[in-house]
Parts: C-alpha cells; structure tokens; sequence
C-alpha cells in the first residue's frame, strides 16, 4: 500500500492561529472586566464597603484594556470575523448597564440621600461605562453609535422631569443638591447629543488606529 498518496492534514496557518489565540484573550479578558464591573456596581448600590473602590477600578481598567487591544489586533491585524460580532454583543450589554446605572443613580440623586464620597464614585462608574463603551465602538470598523444614544436620551428627559416634580412640586430642604442632579443631566445629554448627531468627534482617533492596524496587517499577510 503507497502511502505517499494519501492526503496530509491540512495545516492551520500562523495567521489563523493567532486570529483563534486573539479571540480567546479578548472575549476572556472583556468578559471578566464586565463581570467584575457589574459586582463593583452592585456593591456600590448596596453601599458595600468592600476591598476599596478605586484599586478595583484600576484592576478592571487594566483587564478592559488587555482585552480591547487584542480584539483591536484580532479583528484589525488577523482578520477575525467572529470577533465583530461579540463586540457588537459587549456594546449592547455595556449600554444596558449603563442604562441600568443612571436608573440607580436617579433614584438616589431624587431621594438626595448620598454623600459626597458616594456621587464621586456615582460619577466615576458613570464615566467609566461610558468610555468603556465608545472604546468597544472604536474597535469595529463603521460601528454606528446613533441608536445607542436613544435610550440615554429618553432617561435625560425623564431625569428632567423628576428634577422638575422633586424641586417644584414636593421641595426640598437642601436646595443645593439640585447640583448633583444637573451634572448627572448635563453630562449624559450632551453625551447622548453627540452621539446622535455623529459630528466625527472620534474619526481622527478611528483613523489612526485603521492606518496603523492595516500596516500591520499588510506586512503579516505579506509574511504569509
């Protein structure tokens, strides 16, 4: 029997390799960075006090990041194609986070009962959600974040409202909380505002970050 004739297995490629390595990683690692936000989140809620607040905020940053550059690589450099999909996945489930938050913090901004320890860390998950979820925009090439910027804007008007009913209708005693109440509403509307208005704030950052990854990923198909 020639054994020369029979077929040899098909090789996977360096590139394809990698590509499998890079989804890994960074379906891993955005995964454990929003794990680890939500229970940051739910501690902070519930007023927990925990291990500290801002070592775990650097820890998640760190994990977001680690993850976001190797689905920035895998998708840009290696040319995953199922890594797009994820991504879109992560978005949405970072926007109803973020909805679920200014949910929370509206209630606790209404009943003016928090600290100003506590609308710091209000402000700084805030921000953190909302970077977290134009950074996962950035990496997918033609991402539209206009209908993200729906929901935003529909809880600003109801942020407006109950803003209006508590200092209008009902009173209150500490008038100057009503600070607290305009940053959060300012913020988020002009946040959501830019988002629907897609004025290309961020397309030199896009920009640059496709004319380096398509170098890269030039060379790496050249190799191949």
């Amino acid at each position: 029997m020639n054994h020369s004739a029979l077929p040899s297995p098909k090789k996977i490629s360096e590139r394809g390799l990698m590509s499998i390595v890079m989804l890994i990683i960074s379906v891993g690692t955005l995964g454990i960075a929003m794990l680890g936000g939500a229970k940051m989140v739910y501690d902070m809620l519930g007023e927990q006090s925990g291990t500290g607040f801002f070592a775990p905020v650097i820890a998640l940053g760190i994990t977001y990041f680690v993850g976001w550059l190797t689905a920035m690589v895998g998708i840009r450099v290696f040319g995953n194609l199922i890594l797009p999909i994820l991504i879109n996945l992560f978005t949405v489930i970072c926007l109803i986070g973020i909805c679920y938050l200014y949910v929370e913090i509206m209630q606790r901004l209404y009943l003016q009962k928090y600290s100003l320890m506590q609308f710091i860390k209000y402000s700084v998950v805030m921000i953190a959600g909302l970077l977290a979820m134009v950074g996962l925009h950035l990496i997918v090439e033609g991402h539209n974040l206009r209908p993200f910027a729906i929901p935003l804007l529909l809880l600003s008007m109801i942020q407006l409202g109950l803003i209006v009913y508590r200092y209008v209708f009902v009173g209150s005693d500490q008038p100057f909380y009503i600070l607290g109440d305009l940053t959060f509403l300012f913020g988020l509307s002009a946040f959501s505002i830019l988002m629907m208005a897609h004025v290309g704030l961020l397309d030199p950052l896009r920009t640059r970050f496709t004319n380096y990854f398509d170098r890269n990923s030039t060379s790496i198909r050249t190799q191949d």
